[in-house]
């Protein structure tokens, strides 16, 4: 295969996963229509299985894809924070992000959990790894902020992301379901300043 070859299969690659992880956002990782996803990527089916060997191998694919695109709303804006500061604006990203529409259907990786959940196999694997890295960062900077003493005593991380990931998830869930986007942002926002506030030595 030649470079220009392959740049162009990246390319179509990348415009095939673009619409899919909206796709699989709005319908499901499992329910989503190779057909469908055909018709809007403009090509054929067996065009799609050319660059994507199998439906497992697709769905792999977009979860990095939606992964890339969940740290692109939520851990690069941190930048190069650290400590509480980078706890905060890790928090306040991720929540702003649960809100937001990042994703067409909400959330991509709540739907997906909640549809591998109990499925083994590579998919729930790579979603399992996603919150793992997620929580990982969270991690990282609570344990920069408690060498610096800059985090309450008594501060345990494991509460915290318990109560962050309520929060995130009643805004995904609640803000859409009953399309009060804007009552529940600012419901989360006060319980994330009262969250955050709890944090503080």
């Amino acid at each position: 295969m030649t470079e220009s070859a392959r740049h162009r299969g990246q390319q179509t690659q990348s415009r095939i996963l673009e619409r899919a992880v909206h796709l699989s956002s709005v319908r499901g990782l499992e329910n989503m229509s190779l057909a469908h996803l055909a018709d809007a990527a403009g090509m054929s089916k067996s065009g799609l299985f050319a660059h994507f060997r199998s439906k497992e191998a697709l769905q792999v694919a977009i979860v990095d894809e939606a992964d890339r695109l969940f740290r692109a709303a939520v851990v690069e804006p941190a930048g190069d924070k650290r400590g509480r500061s980078r706890l905060e604006a890790l928090t306040r990203a991720y929540v702003a992000y649960m809100g937001a529409d990042v994703f067409e259907g909400g959330c991509f990786f709540a739907a997906a959990l909640h549809e591998f959940d109990s499925r083994p196999g590579p998919v729930r694997d790579r979603l399992v790894q996603h919150v793992g890295a997620w929580h990982g960062e969270l991690r990282r900077a609570a344990a920069d902020a408690a060498d610096a003493r800059e985090l309450a005593a008594g501060f345990a991380i494991d509460d915290f992301l318990f109560s962050l990931e309520g929060i995130a998830l009643a805004v995904n869930l609640h803000g859409r379901a009953h399309d009060q986007r804007e009552r529940w942002q600012t419901l989360a926002g006060k319980a994330v300043d009262a969250l955050l506030a709890g944090t503080a030595r």
